[in-house]
């Protein structure tokens, strides 16, 4: 990857945020890996040597990786910090790091730590779902020890003190602990199968050349088109609508009008994947055409 550093910021701290703190160890599969797009993945590794990031891009990931270091540092008792896991599942090497479990006599409860901005904790992410379920099936499988909780504790970067006076969904803290629903056994095993599955397929399509299976909607962070009815005057919508006739209805009824908020796939549109220039799934798309498979 070619790391440029567009601000001139002084060497320091361009070696402090490019410094590279992750290790899998020997698993061929991590957590994060199969929660994460086969097709990104592969393609990432593939033009690995061309991408180029600026150095300011790392410090929201760095900012977590540093105080991930810091948490760790204090050791309480029936308290497990920062613990690798691993085990073998479909002839693959496969394993997760948790950042937290809390030892009781009837269970563990794990926590993960998350630094995100307050729509996230607002809102929630399918990802922290499946990622502490893994995390519960790996503690009940290689420690044979039952998992009784799941939590993220949510430090919210952009935390606002008015916003959490005025809004009751807002986060009442600048940090917040959020319960995970749990998953049972067969459920998190048959996702991570599949899961391994899909990037050994990813694998071998791309050792033989052939096109890498298609992101889905949901990996791509898909919006759908949304109708806004607004009035002159007025900043916000009104409302907003996925059918134009109900825009149109209550539009007539206010003296607007509507405003159409195009759909787009989120992470291709911002390459947030980083390898968008070189999807065919994407580029076929700004061509106005659309692969199948």
């Amino acid at each position: 990857m070619i790391i440029t550093n567009k601000q001139g910021l002084p060497a320091p701290v361009v070696a402090l945020l490019t410094r590279n703190y992750y290790s899998k160890g020997r698993s061929q599969y991590s957590v994060t890996e199969i929660i994460s797009p086969p097709r990104i993945k592969r393609l990432r590794e593939q033009y690995d040597d061309v991408i180029e990031l600026d150095v300011t891009d790392l410090i929201a990931t760095q900012f977590g990786t540093f105080m991930h270091g810091k948490l760790e540092m204090f050791e309480i008792e029936n308290h497990v910090n920062e613990e690798r896991l691993f085990t073998e599942v479909n002839g693959a090497t496969f394993s997760g790091q948790i950042d937290l479990q809390e030892v009781r006599p009837e269970g563990v409860i794990i926590t993960d730590y998350k630094f995100v901005k307050a729509w996230s904790a607002m809102n929630g992410k399918d990802s922290w779902e499946t990622q502490l379920n893994i995390y519960k099936w790996l503690v009940e499988t290689v420690k044979k020890t039952p998992v009784i909780g799941l939590n993220v504790c949510a430090f919210i970067k952009d935390f606002d003190k008015n916003s959490a006076a005025r809004n009751e969904a807002y986060p009442v803290a600048e940090v917040v602990m959020i319960g995970i629903k749990l998953w049972d056994a067969v459920k998190t095993e048959s996702y991570i199968r599949e899961r391994i599955e899909s990037h050994k397929e990813a694998k071998m399509r791309h050792d033989f050349g052939e096109d890498l299976q298609l992101c889905t909607d949901e990996e791509r962070w898909a919006k759908e088109t949304v109708y806004a009815v607004k009035k002159e005057g007025r900043k916000t919508a009104i409302r907003l609508f996925k059918n134009i006739e109900e825009a149109t209805e209550l539009a007539g009824k206010e003296g607007g009008y509507v405003e159409t908020r195009p759909g787009e796939y989120t992470r291709c549109v911002g390459n947030y994947c980083q390898v968008s220039k070189w999807c065919t799934q994407y580029q076929s798309e700004l061509n106005g055409e659309r692969l199948n498979g």
